[in-house]
């Protein structure tokens, strides 16, 4: 097995909490809330409940798990991850912070310590905590360049194709026009709005090369910001877009070729 690191995170509650209570529906989803957040880990397992922590990639001992949740420290060892805790407050459950913190570790902004000993490894892996997927040694075989990443499952060859459909959902829709005003500024510098997009759930970052890792580097970064300052989650958007200067280093897959734990 190749040298590689595993990482992953989670930023909010343990089980998705309804926001508002405005029905009988709500209010039936915040009591199976409450019980399932005091149940045992073995007693979540035995009934096949299952929270945002899961169990890590098959034969992978070296997976970091990163929340800004306290109280799943013991979940998280106990499914074989290691705990790492950030200090990222999440006003309101699942929300646009929650999805704005993940980017942090999804795009290697971390503390320089914490870098420093997932660059010891040959292999970042990075994976949603909802997008885990068992063939580690087959991601890492094919990331012959810098970066690994899959496309989209319905594929998509322009950026306005992510646009439109990140408009229905409002977490991506309350930036979106700034959103538009970022690509459309950066399509007058000369990129290109038809460039295939691609999934950032499951990304293999291949960092042996100094070289290579400050390219990686550039480009993690440029997309962090650009979430940041747009407060805009949907990184997808700003990857189409950005990642154009730096396609010598990535390798593009078909989504199904590298399949993940719940089907996406």
């Amino acid at each position: 097995m190749k040298n590689t690191v595993i990482i992953s995170c989670w930023f909010g509650a343990r089980f998705n909490k309804p926001r508002q209570i405005n029905s009988l529906g709500d209010f039936i989803r915040l009591v199976k809330y409450k019980i399932k957040s005091v149940l045992p880990i073995k007693i979540l397992d035995w009934l096949k409940i299952v929270s945002v922590i899961p169990e890590t990639p098959l034969k992978q001992n070296n997976c970091f798990f990163f929340t800004n949740n306290k109280k799943l420290k013991k979940e998280i060892i106990y499914r074989g991850w290691q705990y790492f805790y950030l200090d990222k407050e999440v006003k309101d459950g699942e929300s646009i912070d929650s999805s704005l913190h993940a980017k942090v570790v999804k795009f290697l902004q971390l503390d320089p310590t914490i870098l420093l000993e997932l660059f010891k490894h040959d292999y970042i892996v990075y994976m949603d905590s909802r997008r885990i997927s068992d063939n580690i040694e087959e991601l890492t075989s094919l990331c012959d360049k810098g970066i690994l990443i899959r496309k989209t499952p319905r594929l998509k060859d322009s950026v306005w194709d992510e646009v439109n459909e990140a408009k229905s959902q409002e977490r991506y829709a309350r930036s979106m026009d700034a959103t538009i005003e970022f690509i459309n500024k950066r399509l007058a510098d000369g990129y290109k709005h038809d460039n295939i997009v691609t999934n950032t759930g499951v990304i293999v970052y291949k960092t042996a090369d100094i070289t290579t890792q400050n390219s990686i580097m550039s480009l993690c970064t440029e997309v962090y910001e650009a979430c940041i300052k747009y407060d805009q989650p949907e990184c997808q958007i700003f990857w189409c877009i950005l990642s154009q200067k730096y396609d010598d280093i990535i390798t593009k897959i078909e989504f199904s070729q590298i399949g993940t734990r719940s089907g996406y």
